[in-house]
């Protein structure tokens, strides 16, 4: 089970909603963070079309930082409660303002840069000036 994705690269490679994919449907899709296959769910009945990560089709770094793929332990463990609840629940991926010391950039978004293709060096902002380590 992967979180949903509302985002992905179309077949032509540029980026497009889940809403504008019903409207103007593609062959494939693929994660704009990691470059994997993504399967489409239109979901024309509900009108809330998603993506999510074929496993089948995994890329290596999609396997091992894209955060919709490897959420945080943290959230894992809440997605496996709210089960027990809402059997089909799906983990959320959230966004924050990133500070990945790999390349010395800053971004917003999931816990993934896009330059180093990785999360592992990225400390949130706030942790960050608060001296914490996450």
């Amino acid at each position: 089970m992967y979180a949903k994705s509302f985002i992905a690269l179309d077949g032509h490679g540029r980026l497009t909603g889940a809403r504008t994919a019903q409207r103007y449907p593609y062959d494939r899709y693929t994660c704009h963070l990691c470059g994997s296959a993504l399967r489409y769910h239109p979901e024309y009945n509900t009108e809330r079309p998603w993506f999510e990560h074929r496993s089948d089709m995994m890329t290596d770094n999609g396997d091992q930082h894209c955060p919709y793929v490897r959420p945080e332990p943290e959230e894992a463990c809440l997605t496996r409660q709210l089960k027990y609840y809402v059997p089909h629940a799906r983990p959320l991926v959230y966004q924050y303002d990133w500070h990945c010391s790999g390349c010395d950039s800053h971004y917003h978004g999931e816990h993934y840069c896009l330059r180093c293709r990785t999360g592992e060096f990225s400390r949130m902002l706030s942790e960050r000036k608060s001296g914490r380590q996450r």
